[in-house]
C-alpha cells in the first residue's frame, strides 16, 4: 500500500478475459488459440490520487495510506520496449508495499487471487498467508471490475474520487475481514462499510454490466515472500494475442457466411 506518512504506495492490475462474444466466431478464435501461459508485465510507471485517505488497524499493523486505485504505464514483457499501455486497478496486498512515479519492475500473471498476501518470510509460500473463500473472491472482482467502470465513465468530481477511495477499502476490507479499513472523510468511511457489506451488488449500478473477472499480478520471482512488492488485480480484458485469434475468428464465420449466402443465391437462381 501507499503510506502516506513514510512515503511507500500502494496499487492496481490487470489479466486477460475472453469475453463472452458470438458462438461461430469464439469458437473459430478460440479453438486456435495457444494454451494458457503466464504474461509478463514491465510496470514502468505509476500514478494515483493521493487525496483521499484510510487507516488499516489489525494484528501488526496501524497504517496511514492513499486510497485510489492505481494507473500504471506498462509493457507486456520484461522491459520497456514496444507499445505502452495503461492498466487501472486495485490494490489486494495490504502487507507489501510499492513506490509511485518511476518504478521499472517485472510483474506477471503466473498466481491467481486465492489469498490474502500475507507472506512474511524469506521462504516463498512458508505459511501465514490466509486462503480468501469464493465469495470474498467474487465480491473483489466485481468491486474491481466497477471501480474500473467509475475510473474510465464517471465525470471528474469529488464524488468520483470518493467512490473510487471507498471502493479500494473496501477491496482491503473484503480480503482482510479481521483488520479495519476507515477513513476520516465521512463519505468514503460510509461508503467503505457499503461496498464491503452483504448488499455491495445494489451498489454496483450507473455503468452497465459489472463483471467479476480479474488479473492478479505479483512481482515475479518474489511472491510468495516478504521481500515482494505489492500485488494487484485489475479488470480482464482479452490480450492483444487473443483480440488477434478472435478478429481472425469473426473474418473466417463472415467468410463462411458470404459463401453459403452466395450459393442460396446460385441454387435459387
Amino acid at each position: 500500500m501507499i503510506k502516506f506518512q513514510a512515503g511507500l504506495s500502494q496499487a492496481l492490475s490487470f489479466r486477460a478475459l475472453k469475453a463472452a462474444l458470438p458462438g461461430a466466431a469464439l469458437a473459430l478464435g478460440l479453438a486456435a488459440a495457444p494454451a494458457a501461459h503466464a504474461v509478463e508485465y514491465f510496470l514502468q510507471t505509476a500514478t494515483m490520487d493521493t487525496s483521499r485517505t484510510a487507516t488499516i488497524v489489525g494484528p501488526g499493523m496501524n497504517a496511514h495510506v492513499y486510497a485510489a486505485p492505481i494507473k500504471f504505464t506498462a509493457f507486456e514483457g520484461t522491459s520497456a520496449v514496444g507499445d505502452s499501455f495503461d492498466i487501472v486497478g486495485f490494490c489486494v496486498d495490504i502487507f507489501h508495499s510499492i513506490s509511485l512515479g518511476t518504478i521499472n519492475l517485472k510483474y506477471d500473471d503466473t498466481y491467481e487471487l486465492t489469498t490474502d498476501s500475507k507472506y512474511t518470510t524469506t521462504t516463498p509460500f512458508a505459511g501465514g498467508a490466509t486462503l480468501l473463500s469464493n465469495t470474498q473472491i467474487l465480491q473483489v472482482g466485481r468491486l474491481v471490475n466497477y471501480g474500473t467502470l467509475v475510473f474510465n465513465q464517471a465525470p471528474s468530481s469529488n464524488a468520483k474520487k470518493d467512490k473510487l477511495a471507498a471502493l479500494q477499502g473496501a477491496i482491503w476490507q473484503v480480503i482482510n475481514p479481521t483488520y479495519t479499513v476507515a477513513s476520516s472523510n465521512g463519505s468514503v468511511n460510509t461508503l467503505i462499510g457499503q461496498y464491503a457489506g452483504a448488499g455491495y451488488n445494489s451498489l454496483l449500478t450507473g455503468h452497465g454490466h459489472v463483471h467479476s473477472g480479474i488479473t492478479f499480478i505479483s512481482e515475479t520471482g518474489k511472491y510468495g515472500t516478504k521481500s515482494a512488492r505489492q500485488s494487484f488485480a485489475f479488470a480482464a480484458v482479452p490480450e492483444p494475442a487473443t483480440w488477434a485469434l478472435l478478429i481472425g475468428g469473426f473474418a473466417m464465420a463472415g467468410a463462411a457466411l458470404r459463401r453459403s449466402r452466395q450459393q442460396a443465391v446460385r441454387a435459387s437462381a
